[in-house]
């Protein structure tokens, strides 16, 4: 299941709940980066392994550098009642003592940037109590992007974002990641085999975009332990009705309906085409813009 499918899905559930059952006979995945199974994936404090590995990859953090232990914390940050609430989807500290942020960002805007700072402000506010030195451990802070955010960068799909004076390395104690997901799948698409990527998180990002196509694994990928026992956790059999209709909810509340509006007009399109009943699927596909499996799921909404 793609985040477009997984979008129609919830607005089809948050309309009749019963239509759940629906969704678990055709899609076999549950999207993987939605808020509430995305923390049900990585956030287990007994076994925090593939959490590291996802972080290792992700940040692409190699050496001495690399985090061998992970500890979760609490995601909300203390703020004073007149103040927004910094959430992070997982928080947490390295081996080091050193904080950790992560979160996903559905939607794309320059105004997450903004919204990205003011979080890691509010957590570096915290770090020192009233009387202690300002020396500050080094943080950083991963966000996943699940929709293009530099189009401007088509070719660049990962981000270091460091604090620099006159173009050179000034605060060394930040560093944070940006990952446009669905920019890397563009550029492997159109990069040839022998050339494609082959870093921890390249061949990590493959396998999640594989399982959001719903595409059969390969040996190698299912005698990975770790893969293997991700594929299991994601299925849609593993994970419970409440679990997914809590998380149909929070797609569906107000601000998340304003932020995701440009949809709407993409889907009635499709569904119109649908309706007039003299285009195929590919084609609808074609001339909207959704992918032919986002059509096979309005046709059925449109039939049941």
């Amino acid at each position: 299941m793609n985040r477009t499918q997984y979008r129609l899905m919830a607005k089809d559930v948050k309309a009749n709940p019963a239509n759940l059952a629906k969704y678990r006979k055709i899609f076999k995945y549950a999207y993987p980066f939605g808020d509430k199974v995305f923390k049900r994936l990585m956030i287990n404090q007994m076994n925090p392994e593939r959490f590291i590995a996802f972080l290792n990859a992700m940040m692409g953090l190699e050496g001495l550098n690399r985090i061998k232990e992970f500890t979760f914390r609490i995601q909300e940050i203390p703020t004073l009642p007149t103040q927004k609430k910094p959430i992070f989807d997982i928080v947490g500290t390295n081996q080091a003592g050193e904080p950790v942020l992560v979160e996903v960002q559905q939607n794309a805007s320059q105004i997450f940037i903004d919204r990205l700072f003011y979080y890691v402000s509010r957590t570096v506010s915290v770090l020192v109590p009233e009387g202690a030195s300002y020396r500050l451990p080094h943080i950083y802070v991963l966000s996943i992007l699940t929709e293009d955010l530099f189009e401007g960068e088509p070719d660049t799909y990962f981000h270091h974002v460091a604090l620099a004076k006159n173009g050179r390395p000034f605060y060394r104690k930040f560093d944070g990641f940006l990952v446009e997901v669905d920019k890397f799948r563009k550029i492997d698409k159109r990069t040839p085999e022998a050339r494609r990527e082959r870093s921890e998180r390249a061949e990590m990002l493959r396998f999640l975009i594989d399982l959001m196509e719903e595409k059969p694994f390969s040996d190698d990928i299912l005698q990975n332990e770790m893969y293997a026992k991700f594929v299991k956790d994601v299925s849609l059999e593993k994970i419970e009705d409440e679990l997914l209709l809590r998380e149909v909810g929070d797609m569906t509340d107000i601000k998340y309906e304003k932020e995701s509006s440009y949809l709407d007009g993409i889907r009635d399109t499709a569904k119109r085409m649908i309706a007039d009943g003299k285009l195929s699927n590919e084609e609808i596909a074609s001339y909207s813009g959704l992918s032919i499996e986002d059509v096979v799921v309005l046709r059925s909404q449109a039939e049941t």
